[in-house]
C-alpha cells in the first residue's frame, strides 16, 4: 500500500511538472553573409513541428562553436551535434545516416558565379568551359564543390572560412564564387556586398543534393526527420517552402534561366544510391537545351 501511494505521488509530481522538451543541437551560421542558414533552420523546425504529435516536442539548440564541415561531422560523430546539413559524398554517407531527400530540390548543384560588377563584360564573353577554366574560383576548403570543380578541370582557391571568401572576391584575389542558385541572391543582397552581382547568364551544373545528416546512433531522430520530409513532399509543401522562403524566393521564376549558358560537370563524389530517378525530389531548370560543350575539354 505504501509503495502504491508513493507511485501515485510520483505520477502526480511528474504531471505537475512536465518533462522538458527534447533538444536537437545544430550548427551555427558560418557568417552574417550565410543568409541561407535560416532556410535550413526553418525547414528543420517545420519538420520537427510536423512530427511533434508522434515524437514529442523539440527545442532546437544552436551551438556556439564556429564549424568547418570537417569539424561539424566530427562533432556529429562525437554526439556533440544531433543534425548537420551539408552536400553529400560517398564517404559522408558511409559514416553517417544521410536522410536522402534533397533539401532544396537539388538546386544546390546549380551554381551561378558571384562576381564584382566591374567584370561583367569579361564574363559576358565566356562561351565555353575552357574559357572559364582559365579563371580562379573561390570555394570552401572542405566543400565537395572544390573537389568537383578541380576534377572537371576548373581552378580553385580553397578558403578556410566562408566569410573570408567574400572578402577575397571583393579584393579580386579570386575571379568568381560559384554559389548554389538557392544561395546566391540572398547573399549578394546582404549589406556590404553592393559591389557584387549574381551572374546568372552562366550556370555550372552538377548533381549535389544537400541532406540532413544524423549520427548512426540516433535512428529514431533520423526516422522522425525522414517522415517529416516525406510528408512535406507528399503534400507539395516542400516545393512551396522552397519557392516562398525569403532566402530562396529570389531564384524564381526558373524561366529566367532559359537563355543561360549551362556547363555540365561530373560529380565523382556522388553516391550511386542517390535517388536521381525520383522526380518528386528534384526541381529541374526548364531549359530546352544545354551547352553541348559543357563537359571538360
Amino acid at each position: 500500500m505504501v509503495k502504491l501511494l508513493m507511485s501515485v505521488a510520483l505520477i502526480m509530481c511528474c504531471s505537475a511538472f512536465p518533462l522538458a522538451a527534447q533538444q536537437v543541437r545544430i550548427q551555427p551560421a558560418q557568417s552574417s553573409e550565410n543568409t541561407t542558414y535560416q532556410y535550413y533552420y526553418d525547414l528543420l523546425q517545420l519538420v520537427l513541428t510536423q512530427t511533434a504529435d508522434d515524437y514529442g516536442s523539440v527545442d532546437i539548440v544552436v551551438i556556439d562553436t564556429p564549424l568547418s564541415q570537417s569539424r561539424g561531422f566530427s562533432m556529429l560523430k562525437a554526439d556533440l551535434l544531433d543534425v548537420f546539413w551539408a552536400g553529400t559524398t560517398v564517404e559522408r554517407e558511409r559514416k553517417f545516416h544521410a536522410i536522402k531527400i534533397p533539401l532544396v530540390g537539388g538546386l544546390l548543384g546549380v551554381r551561378v558565379p558571384v562576381i564584382v560588377h566591374d567584370r561583367l563584360v569579361e564574363f559576358d564573353a565566356i562561351s565555353t568551359p575552357k574559357q572559364l577554366q582559365q579563371l580562379v574560383a573561390c570555394q570552401g576548403a572542405q566543400w565537395p564543390d572544390s573537389d568537383i570543380l578541380e576534377y572537371n578541370g576548373y581552378r580553385v582557391e580553397r578558403v578556410i572560412t566562408f566569410q573570408l571568401i567574400y572578402s577575397m572576391l571583393k579584393q579580386q584575389r579570386c575571379d568568381y564564387f560559384p554559389r548554389g542558385l538557392n544561395e546566391a541572391y540572398a547573399e549578394v543582397n546582404t549589406k556590404g556586398n553592393e559591389s557584387l552581382m549574381v551572374y546568372d547568364k552562366l550556370i555550372l551544373h552538377y548533381p549535389l543534393p544537400m541532406y540532413f545528416f544524423v549520427s548512426n546512433d540516433h535512428p529514431r531522430l533520423a526516422l522522425r526527420i525522414t517522415q517529416g520530409l516525406e510528408a512535406l513532399i507528399a503534400t507539395g509543401l516542400l516545393h512551396e517552402f522552397i519557392e516562398q522562403h525569403e532566402t530562396t524566393r529570389g531564384m524564381f521564376p526558373l524561366s529566367k534561366y532559359n537563355n543561360s549558358r549551362i556547363f555540365d560537370l561530373t560529380n565523382p563524389l556522388l553516391p550511386p544510391q542517390t535517388p536521381l530517378q525520383n522526380q518528386e525530389l528534384w526541381i529541374d531548370l526548364p531549359h530546352p537545351t544545354k551547352n553541348a560543350a559543357a563537359l571538360v575539354e
